[in-house]
């Protein structure tokens, strides 16, 4: 992965031979984007413990609609919005990639 930088040279996201991800694409910084070939899926991390109001107001709302949450011991990744025909478990892969290469700025 290509790690994405901001005008402050910090990490925001990456690129794959395949797609992008983004730590964050909305207004509040809840959430971000990653897109693999032509469909894409909105995500974020969320903890019960550990997350901030907004996290967990969003967390509340995408639950009630179409997502899909990996979970690994409490830590979860939430998908949500996604488009296409990329599997939700291929989404997560690429997400866990990032962050395991320490890229992620959001955890």
């Amino acid at each position: 992965m290509e790690m994405l930088l901001n005008e402050y040279d910090m990490v925001v996201g990456a690129k794959f031979d395949n797609g992008t991800i983004q730590d964050y694409v909305d207004d509040k910084n809840t959430y971000g984007l990653v897109r693999i070939e032509d469909s894409t899926a909105n995500w974020f991390l969320y903890n019960e413990i550990d997350s901030d109001n907004e996290s967990k107001k969003l967390y509340k709302d995408v639950t009630q609609k179409e997502h899909f949450i990996h979970d690994e011991f409490g830590e979860k990744i939430v998908l949500f919005n996604k488009v296409g025909k990329v599997s939700f478990e291929d989404f997560i892969k690429k997400i866990n990639e990032y962050i395991d290469d320490g890229l992620g700025q959001i955890i």
